[in-house]
């Protein structure tokens, strides 16, 4: 019996000696699959991080699009799109792995849409997200509440063989791209009564329109300056050109093959003559912070001169004229395609003689206003994103 035990732990012994080594590579293994399985999920939630930094800066890079779009508003490109024409801007890098890409397109007269497609790219090459977002725009147009040939305060003396009329005329080389012409509007709008002529035009028979004289007590220093949402200051501060002084014989000017307008140009104020041609959609605001001096040549676009305005030399301007101060058109004098305003705030007389000729054109004030004007994003629901 003594044998036969010894024997058995014997026995006993040998058999736990044999499970050590597959207990502990049992044990390696579990310990190597747990940790193999905490690299797999750290890499996983590495990879979905990435991903979502990416994505949000994919995002980031659309809206930039969106907001370059707005803050860069071209309205002598955009604003003459056709309904339904769109452009695809130039792919714009935001430094590091991010760009967008901006595509504007033209729904209606004065609605527009903008998509822009931002993008977030791996270090090495290759695109990691891709955002997309859409903003629906406007057009602020201003309201001008342009309504006579001539809207004075205190006062206008009109002589010699000039002429005025209050009935809607299209420009001659406009009439493809004009709407038939509306009601007669005044000849002469003045907020006293005051308005004096001689010469060939004593009784006031160089003035035409319905009424030919219109004596408006409503008229006030704002009517000259407040725009709906939009006034003088805000418009001046928007200014395509600045001018001063004398300006002679202002006209078209391009440069290059093909041929494109000079707007830097300070005697550059568009070609109303031909509205084809490269500075034919040019509609600049032409802004003079004091007195000015305009003879020769053609324009067109929005004029606004804060001090004193004298017209000569046969020049010829369509669009909306606003001068605070006083305007003087004499000898050849100016032609005026659209409208005048005068504020009279010096309290002097308007003067209109020689053969000046300002003739009311709601087709001119209404391509000039639409030509001048900048997007915004609509109030309500104007942003999604795509995707």
């Amino acid at each position: 019996m003594i044998a036969r035990k010894a024997d058995m732990s014997t026995f006993s012994s040998r058999n736990d000696r044999g499970i050590a080594l597959p207990l502990v590579l049992f044990v390696m293994v579990i310990l190597g699959l747990v940790i193999a399985g905490t690299f797999y999920v750290a890499r996983l939630e590495m990879k979905s991080g990435d991903n979502t930094i990416a994505a949000a800066q994919a995002s980031g890079a659309a809206e930039a699009g969106i907001d370059s779009v707005l803050a860069t508003w071209n309205s002598t490109v955009y604003n003459a799109m056709a309904s339904s024409a769109e452009t695809t801007m130039a792919t714009v890098s935001l430094g590091g792995n991010s760009s967008y890409i901006p595509i504007l397109r033209r729904l209606n007269n004065t609605l527009f849409m903008v998509r822009s497609e931002g993008r977030e790219a791996f270090p090495g090459g290759g695109v990691q997200a891709r955002r997309y977002v859409a903003q629906l725009l406007r057009l602020d147009i201003p309201q001008l509440a342009m309504n006579s040939a001539i809207t004075t305060r205190t006062g206008i003396t009109i002589s010699g063989s000039s002429d005025v009329s209050g009935i809607d005329s299209v420009p001659a080389p406009w009439g493809a791209v004009c709407p038939p012409p509306g009601p007669a509007h005044p000849g002469v709008t003045d907020s006293s009564g005051n308005v004096v002529t001689s010469g060939a035009c004593s009784g006031a028979s160089c003035i035409t329109g319905s009424p030919q004289i219109l004596t408006d007590p409503t008229i006030n220093s704002s009517t000259f300056t407040q725009y709906g949402n939009t006034n003088f200051f805000a418009l001046a501060a928007r200014a395509n050109l600045t001018v001063s002084g004398t300006i002679n014989g202002i006209g078209p000017q391009v440069t290059g093959s093909p041929s494109v307008c000079r707007t830097s140009l300070i005697d550059n104020w568009g070609d109303p003559l031909n509205p084809n041609a490269p500075c034919g959609n040019y509609w600049p605001i032409i802004y003079a912070p004091g007195n000015l001096t305009v003879t020769g040549g053609v324009g067109q676009g929005l004029l606004l001169v804060a001090g004193d305005l004298t017209l000569a030399g046969g020049v010829e301007f369509y669009g909306p004229v606003i001068s605070l101060g006083t305007v003087r058109s004499t000898g050849t004098g100016g032609h005026i395609y659209g409208g005048m305003m005068a504020s009279n705030a010096n309290l002097g007389t308007v003067l209109i003689s020689g053969n000046s000729v300002v003739n009311f054109s709601s087709c001119a004030i209404a391509r000039a206003l639409q030509g001048i004007s900048i997007a915004t994003p609509l109030g309500e629901r104007s942003w999604a994103q795509l995707n």
